[in-house]
C-alpha cells in the first residue's frame, strides 16, 4: 500500500499528465501503469545516481539498532 500511495503522490506532483501507453476511448485520465513507467524511466536514467553522489557505508540509525537489539 505504501508503494501505491507514493506512486500516486508522485503523480500528483508532476506538472504534466503522463502520456497514456494504452489509449482507451472516452478516457482522458492516465493510469497507474503510466505513472509507474515514469518512475521506472527516471530510476533507469543516468542522472538518477546524482541524487546520491557518495555511496559509501551507510550510517547506523540508533533507533533502528535499538529496536533490533530488543527483538534479538
Amino acid at each position: 500500500m505504501m508503494a501505491t500511495t507514493l506512486t500516486w503522490i508522485y503523480a500528483d506532483r508532476t506538472k504534466a499528465d503522463p502520456e497514456r501507453r494504452h489509449v482507451v476511448r472516452g478516457r482522458a485520465s492516465f493510469a497507474f501503469s503510466d505513472v509507474r513507467r515514469l518512475i521506472a524511466d527516471a530510476a533507469l536514467s543516468e542522472d538518477f545516481l546524482r541524487l546520491w553522489p557518495d555511496i559509501g557505508k551507510p550510517q547506523q540509525n540508533s533507533f533502528v539498532a535499538t529496536l533490533l537489539r530488543l527483538v534479538a
